[in-house]
């Protein structure tokens, strides 16, 4: 008898503190628009976690050839969070118009590129790349990083 009322208080017990079973969220109504994403991250700190890390695993490309199909990959994966990070700076509550919209989308088009550049494995299309996100970044550093 004791141990029908120990799995009765243990199965009510689990019962309470068991975590409720996630409901899949109901599908938009025909017509209705998508909700804009928000963002999580600040822009710092996509820069700090992915834009600055990409663009210098890029900008290494020149001294640290990649010789291996898997060093290309790593380019290839870099080039694809550059691509990717210009398309979060453009997120509704990052956004901005004028010179941050324009780099951001200059990031996109030199992270595609270089997209296909590691797909060819072509060294100097890299580097060259790189200069229009070098150009990208300290255009819009110049207009909205703090000055010390």
């Amino acid at each position: 008898m004791r141990w029908i009322a120990l799995f009765l208080s243990a199965a009510l017990l689990s019962a309470q503190t068991a975590p409720k079973a996630a409901t899949p969220a109901a599908a938009p109504k025909a017509g209705a628009a998508a909700a804009a994403p928000k963002p999580v991250a600040t822009s710092k700190q996509l820069m700090e976690i992915m834009l600055i890390p990409a663009s210098e695993a890029l900008f290494d490309v020149g001294s640290k050839e990649p010789k291996t199909d898997a060093d290309w990959a790593a380019v290839k994966k870099q080039a694809i969070i550059l691509a990717e990070g210009g398309q979060l700076l453009l997120v509704p509550g990052r956004a901005k118009p004028g010179v941050w919209n324009n780099t951001a989308r200059q990031l996109m088009v030199a992270g595609a590129a270089s997209v296909k550049a590691a797909d060819e494995k072509n060294v100097d299309k890299i580097i060259e790349i790189g200069d229009q996100i070098l150009m990208a970044c300290e255009g819009c550093h110049k207009q909205y990083l703090p000055k010390k």
